[in-house]
């Protein structure tokens, strides 16, 4: 039996059309049609029953479907291990992040180290970006990454890279009557609730400290995005949680003031060196070209 076959009578079973399969696979009607056919004469049994247009699996069939299943698996993982060559050591990752990208970007990300690396025992860990240089520093992370406030606050005992800037823009839903402002002022500001980003010591960040206003301080980006998705008041969202949004004609939009868009650096925290190329460069510095990478190809959306 080819591994072919097996995959297009998968494939058959899986949409009820070997037209169908043929056009999810790239192959030509009548290759699929000829290794159904092929393997069907091999094993001595009909896999479908065909009436007129309709395809069903026969009772075998159906009795066998598993074990193909099973054996694509088993085919996948010998690829894999041969791609690695004699590396075969399981190698394990711990990742750090807040939520200042999206949950669509890291999980970009998890499918391009799975793929790279496909031995890899990895684990990714949400935080507050305040409590991930100290959760790299006990070890509890093998490297981190964050927004900051503050580029100058030593990272005691860490390597620190600035991987790129994250994009603050002050938000507010786009049925309120503030989002039709030409110019919003700070008294504007002053009537609504003020929705700010709490750390893990409640201290409130990313906002602004002058403005007056009534608070409702969240422990995530994300909640503040959706808190001011449902009018609850005005705030700063990273912009990389705005652009599907954006994209969908979402339901925020942004206040015309003279803070309205403001930038912090994004960090990446490890306790070993990040080199970009030479004898040195381990794990955690091809990694971090991975989330780099994946970084400048959002920013240049």
């Amino acid at each position: 039996m080819r591994v072919e076959h097996i995959e297009y009578f998968v494939a058959t079973a899986r949409l009820g059309s070997i037209a169908k399969a043929a056009s999810s696979l790239g192959r030509q009607r009548s290759t699929v049609s000829m290794a159904i056919s092929t393997l069907e004469d091999e094993l001595g049994v009909r896999l479908f029953e065909r009436t007129g247009n309709s395809l069903a699996l026969s009772a075998i069939g159906e009795s066998i479907l598993d074990d193909c299943h099973r054996l694509l698996s088993l085919n996948l993982s010998i690829k894999q291990r041969c791609l690695m060559g004699d590396q075969t050591q399981r190698q394990e990752l711990r990742i750090g992040r807040d939520d200042a990208l999206s949950e669509s970007f890291w999980r970009h990300i998890i499918l391009q180290l799975r793929q790279r690396y496909p031995h890899l025992s990895l684990s990714m860990r949400f935080a507050s970006s305040d409590e991930l240089p100290d959760l790299v520093r006990q070890q509890q992370l093998d490297i981190a990454y964050g927004v900051s406030e503050n580029l100058y606050d030593p990272a005691e005992g860490l390597h620190r890279r600035v991987l790129g800037r994250v994009v603050m823009r002050m938000m507010i839903a786009q049925n309120h009557p503030l989002s039709r402002l030409q110019h919003v002022t700070d008294t504007d500001l002053r009537t609504l609730a003020q929705i700010t980003y709490m750390d893990s010591s409640n201290q409130e960040r990313f906002h602004m400290e002058h403005v007056g206003s009534e608070r409702i301080a969240l422990s995530s980006f994300e909640l503040v995005r959706d808190a001011i998705r449902d009018g609850l008041g005005w705030g700063y969202v990273p912009e990389p949680l705005l652009q599907l949004e954006q994209r969908d004609a979402g339901e925020l939009t942004t206040l015309r003031h003279g803070l309205m868009v403001t930038g912090y650096p994004y960090l990446v925290y490890s306790r070993e060196a990040l080199v970009a190329s030479g004898p040195q460069k381990g794990l955690l510095s091809e990694v971090n070209e991975v989330v780099a990478a994946a970084m400048l190809e959002i920013s240049s959306e």
